[in-house]
């Protein structure tokens, strides 16, 4: 038999890296928001001790529960592969409301600018359809015209209101 045929183990490094990796994991888990914990769906023991984890303020004892959590982790792959999927998903969540949220900062900056505002507008109406594209052209004169900051104010409100999933 060919010695490169047969599979290596992993590396000490390699198992400390993974190591590693599962102890962020529960990390994340443990300092999730209370709504973002309530979704959260993993099996009852370690659900609990995730629970456990967050209730505890002393750092020492907080970091052997974080490491007794990441060895449940280990020892249940289906758990450990949903509660990554599910901080994926948080974090892509997260990073489209901020992509959604400077492309409407950017659009109300637009309909603000008078050499910009016309196609400003043709995106809003195809963008957003909802929108009232003649409460926006009021509001954007206003804040051209006044320097109204309420107007401004109300000018995102109006754009994040017609935006599907409302940031």
């Amino acid at each position: 038999m060919n010695a490169f045929s047969m599979e290596q183990p992993p590396s000490r490094s390699a198992k400390k890296r993974a190591a590693k990796a599962v102890e962020e994991t529960a990390a994340d888990l443990v300092v999730l928001g209370d709504a973002d914990f309530r979704r959260l769906t993993l099996a009852g023991e370690i659900l609990e001790a995730v629970d456990e984890v967050r209730r505890i303020k002393a750092h020492s004892a907080r970091k052997r529960q974080l490491k007794h959590l990441a060895g449940l982790l280990r020892r249940d792959e289906d758990s450990l592969q949903q509660a990554e999927t599910f901080l994926a998903d948080l974090a892509h969540g997260r990073q489209r409301a901020a992509a959604d949220f400077h492309f409407l900062e950017e659009l109300r900056e637009r309909l603000c600018d008078p050499a910009r505002f016309d196609e400003a507008l043709e995106e809003v109406r195809r963008e957003l359809p909802e929108a009232d594209a003649g409460k926006l052209r009021r509001l954007a004169e206003s804040v051209r015209n006044h320097k109204d900051k309420r107007a401004f104010r109300e000018l995102f409100r109006l754009l994040k209101e017609a935006h599907p999933g409302h940031l």
